[in-house]
């Protein structure tokens, strides 16, 4: 379980980091790059309360 909420929290951690990649980056379209973010971050939002979940779940369990 420790390895599961381990590898959910990277996860969430690398799409955060793609957000910030993808809206940091210079050129020309900024509503795509906007539009890519939004969905990086979402994906960052999922991720992360499915750690926090797995984390409370394994605490309840044990």
């Amino acid at each position: 379980m420790l390895a599961l909420v381990i590898v959910v929290g990277a996860g969430a951690a690398l799409c955060a980091l793609a957000a910030a990649f993808v809206y940091l980056r210079p050129g020309d379209d900024h509503l795509r790059a906007e539009r890519v973010t939004r969905r990086w971050l979402i994906a960052t939002a999922v991720l992360g309360v499915t750690a926090l979940c797995l984390r409370f779940g394994w605490l309840l369990l044990s």
